[in-house]
């Protein structure tokens, strides 16, 4: 039996206003990427669906290389590395970044979803077809800690992830890792859909 994740990670902007930027143009274009691979690849994935599946692979639709439900123990996905990029510059700067969940895990039974933020990329490794490779500090270096239970991560209570860009282009802000644990009762197929969404300032 195998399971299958997804969901979709979308950004906001919080737009924080003085008298004197009352007048601006908020002009700058923010995507999400989800990274992969060793060269590594950046596929952008916002507003869409991305899957977390025993693979190192930007998945949509592909329901190719489930997690296999284990006969004891947990497995994994494959951990998923996203990251803001800025692909049209702001007037000023983008800050204050942060990410939450909804708060409510939809995934079922003995499934959970785990993360942190890391200050750079470690290629996902594993058994494809069966199981990641457990995320931890020890096997992505750059994690900030332990990975915890992403829907303790709210609008109520985001996760602040270190970071900002000026009047500028590319990669910012630090990435934020992800990885589905599926255990022994958990129910084969897809699971339903989640949102995952990133906010930032805007000046």
């Amino acid at each position: 039996m195998h399971y299958d994740f997804h969901l979709v990670d979308e950004p906001r902007r919080k737009r924080r206003l003085t008298s004197s930027q009352m007048s601006r143009r908020y002009l700058a274009t923010v995507i999400i990427n989800r990274t992969t691979g060793a060269g590594p690849t950046k596929t952008p994935i916002t507003a869409t669906n991305t899957r977390c599946n025993a693979a190192d692979a930007p998945y949509t639709v592909e329901v190719t290389n489930p997690i296999a439900i284990p006969g004891s123990g947990s497995n994994y996905s494959y951990w998923c590395s996203t990251r803001l990029d800025c692909t049209v510059a702001p007037v000023t700067a983008l800050s204050n970044i942060s990410w939450y969940s909804d708060g409510s895990d939809s995934f079922g039974t003995n499934v959970t979803c785990v993360g942190n933020t890391a200050t750079g990329y470690v290629q996902a490794t594993g058994t494809p077809g069966t199981t990641g490779t457990v995320l931890s500090t020890g096997n992505y270096a750059t994690l900030a800690g332990a990975p915890t239970n992403v829907f303790a991560m709210t609008a109520g209570s985001p996760l602040s992830i270190t970071g900002s860009i000026g009047v500028a282009t590319g990669d910012f802000g630090d990435f934020f890792v992800f990885q589905i644990v599926v255990g022994t009762t958990a129910s084969p197929g897809a699971t339903p859909q989640e949102t995952f969404t990133w906010i930032i300032d805007e000046s």
